[in-house]
């Protein structure tokens, strides 16, 4: 597979990206017969920690593939829970694919994420003060190999501190509350549907705290939708989502 260096050729030639999957073994994967199959894939690299590093590898519950994701640093974290919180996304791996490229660059991809109408986009996370040059010349590298088989590819960085804790608030209510909920649902909906805020449908709960986390929970899967940019409070605007049935 050939693509061109950020800026064209470099000395009249082509860049050669190798793709390495791991399924049954490492081995080096021919695009002629289609894509891989992604959901029979492994990490390529079992993250490590040691005296020397910087971030400490974790196991991240995953509800979008029932399995657990080796995770490497806690802004991949975020990066893999935003990815399961996303419901067009069906499928994630973790350090999907090993890229070489022949000038002697190696690169492992930090995510995939396929989504419903089979698109398949890589993620590389990279806090924003250390995406430095060499960084940005694997990216440059690592999409245009993406472009050449049909996949997507983004960059995930430091995120606001407003949504990284907000997105953990959440996260602790993204299992759907065991008691029977659809009536909790709908006395929700129908409050945010007459213009309350966050601060009123917490008002409604009666006690038992089943409308405070069916709330938390319908924000999580979209249901509802708040500011996830800025600090969440009784005055946030609250709205029923695209997925609702409003």
């Amino acid at each position: 597979m050939l693509l061109a260096l950020p800026g064209g050729r470099q000395e009249g030639r082509a860049m050669t990206a190798t793709w390495k999957f791991q399924i049954e073994g490492e081995a080096t994967w021919d695009w002629s017969v289609g894509p891989p199959p992604v959901r029979f894939l492994r990490h390529v690299r079992r993250p490590t920690a040691d005296a020397m590093s910087r971030h400490t590898p974790v196991r991240m519950a995953c509800q979008t593939t029932g399995t657990t994701l080796l995770i490497e640093s806690s802004l991949e974290y975020e990066a893999a829970r935003r990815l399961d919180r996303d419901p067009e996304v069906e499928w994630i791996v973790a350090q999907p694919v090993k890229l070489e490229f022949d000038d002697g660059s190696k690169h492992v991809v930090d995510l995939l994420a396929e989504h419903g109408d089979g698109t398949v986009v890589l993620w590389d996370v990279r806090p924003d003060d250390r995406q430095d040059e060499e960084f940005h010349r694997i990216v440059a590298l690592t999409r245009s190999a993406c472009a050449a088989v049909g996949w997507g590819y983004d960059v995930f960085g430091t995120q606001p501190t407003a949504r990284r804790l907000n997105m953990l608030w959440l996260a602790s209510h993204r299992r759907l509350p065991r008691w029977p909920h659809s009536q909790v649902t709908r006395h929700v909906a129908n409050a945010v549907r007459a213009g309350a805020k966050v601060g009123d449908v917490l008002a409604l709960d009666d006690g038992d705290g089943h409308t405070i986390a069916m709330l938390w929970h319908l924000v999580w899967t979209g249901y509802l939708i708040v500011d996830l940019d800025v600090p969440i409070t009784g005055d946030s605007p609250i709205t029923l989502g695209d997925g609702s049935d409003a």
